[in-house]
């Protein structure tokens, strides 16, 4: 793996570098460039669970990046790309209206910063930054491919695909994730395709990912794995969704699955029970409201601890066998104010809070669903085509995921001590309602509901 020895307590404890700086849709955006890559140089390779390094292809689509943001283009380049100030407008205006939005952003990103949403295969890029180039005048700044808000979250998610054991649904994964990242042929693409010719930095090579194949699953601790498996394999499996409304879904789900691993795995090694996750649906602010936000500062605690507790093992462990160096980098990951415990904190509620699992970004916060995200969930959890019941569907988001939302399962599970069952039932028909605006609930009578994947 590439150099992370500031990592190396986070790497044990989750198998994989979580940092603030790659939270979010980042981890999504990640995972599809790898795939989009990987298609590139072979199709039938996609999530081949054999091979030792995954290969692949990276685009950097600074080109189009730089344009979307006014930002410096040399004459030479221009010229060759773009015929006039109104041709470069219109295309200021296209490339900026696809840009994927970071929630929490309190000024204008730089071009590297940004990132094109992947609503076609040929908008799909990798990550790049802005380097000195030794053979360009001093000072002189260039776009290089290489990872600077990609931090494995997506190489992770895309392991967890390539190793699914039940090879059936590998192979409709595989089907299903060559729907979106395969060239789509239309206008949009063939426009990005263009724009893309016109890139400074590019891949003549493919790419050996050696970091992914060291990355630890973590499986046999987590069911977050396999939520992500079968939650894929149904989101890229609905054939009657526009591919769009499918990638929207596969861009929340996959960092939301990374943050509920993290937690469950910093808890486990912490020997506490499974996380409840009380989601607020109301309003107003009610008990159930301040049951949520407390929880998530807890969570949040959590996981500060378990890196703690794992870097004072390791310390001891390190000492013990007379490795003075070790144990000193070890020192430095073990205070709660460190940037090494402060980093996947942050990218725990950052994350949720930028698909839309948290009800803002900063200030006292609160789970909850917000429309993308909660479309994401349902798609995720019903197979294609398929339907249940109101109060079976969300016994089962306990049952799986540990979210409360209704009285019943709370009731069910001796979860009512803290919030009267009345406010977790009015909780329930705030979540109904907002499954039926978003088309994912037929309401058929006071005592039937019926929660389906496709929105009708």
């Amino acid at each position: 793996m590439a150099d992370r020895s500031k990592a190396e307590v986070v790497l044990d404890l989750f198998g994989v570098n979580l940092e603030q700086q790659g939270r979010g849709f980042y981890v999504s955006l990640e995972l599809l460039a790898i795939a989009r890559g990987v298609y590139e140089i072979d199709p039938g390779a996609l999530l081949n669970k054999d091979v030792a390094s995954v290969a692949y292809l990276r685009a950097s689509h600074d080109f189009a990046r730089r344009v979307a943001v006014n930002a410096r283009i040399d004459d030479k380049t221009l010229e060759l790309a773009v015929d006039g100030e109104d041709t470069r407008a219109t295309l200021q205006a296209l490339s900026s209206s696809l840009l994927v939005q970071i929630p929490g952003r309190r000024k204008s990103p730089s071009w590297f910063n940004t990132h094109l949403y992947p609503f076609v295969g040929e908008l799909i890029h990798y990550d790049a930054a802005e380097r000195w180039e030794a053979r360009l005048p001093r000072g002189t700044k260039v776009p290089h491919i290489e990872r600077y808000v990609f931090r494995d979250g997506g190489t992770w998610a895309y392991r967890v695909l390539r190793t699914d054991p039940n090879d059936t649904r590998r192979a409709g994964t595989r089907e299903g994730l060559l729907e979106l990242v395969r060239d789509s042929g239309s206008p949009l693409g063939e426009v990005a395709h263009a724009l893309r010719s016109h890139d400074f930095a590019k891949d003549v090579e493919p790419y050996e990912d050696g970091s992914e194949s060291e990355i630890q699953i973590f499986d046999d601790f987590s069911p977050w794995p396999e939520h992500l498996r079968r939650g894929v394999h149904f989101i890229v499996s609905r054939g009657e969704l526009p591919r769009s409304k499918r990638t929207e879904c596969l861009m929340h789900w996959a960092p939301y699955c990374l943050a509920r691993h993290q937690l469950h795995l910093a808890r486990k090694s912490l020997g506490r029970a499974p996380e409840a996750v009380f989601s607020d649906f109301a309003k107003d602010a009610t008990p159930l409201r301040r049951l949520s936000q407390n929880a998530l500062e807890e969570f949040r605690k959590d996981i500060v601890n378990a890196i703690i507790a794992r870097a004072t093992a390791l310390h001891k462990r390190a000492r013990s066998e007379g490795n003075d160096t070790l144990a000193n980098r070890y020192v430095r990951q073990m205070s709660p104010s460190s940037t090494a415990t402060g980093s996947p904190r942050s990218f725990f509620s950052e994350t949720l809070a930028a698909v839309g699992a948290l009800n803002a970004t900063t200030g006292r916060r609160h789970f909850t669903m917000k429309p993308p995200m909660l479309e994401a969930l349902v798609s995720a959890s019903l197979a294609p085509g398929s339907e249940e019941e109101f109060y079976s569907f969300c016994s089962r988001l306990y049952d799986e995921y540990n979210i409360i939302i209704d009285d019943r399962t709370a009731g069910e599970h001796d979860l009512t001590v803290d919030v009267d069952a009345s406010v977790l039932s009015r909780n329930s028909d705030a979540f109904r309602s907002r499954l039926a605006a978003t088309g994912l609930l037929t309401h058929y009578s006071d005592a039937t509901s019926i929660v389906h994947g496709e929105p009708r």
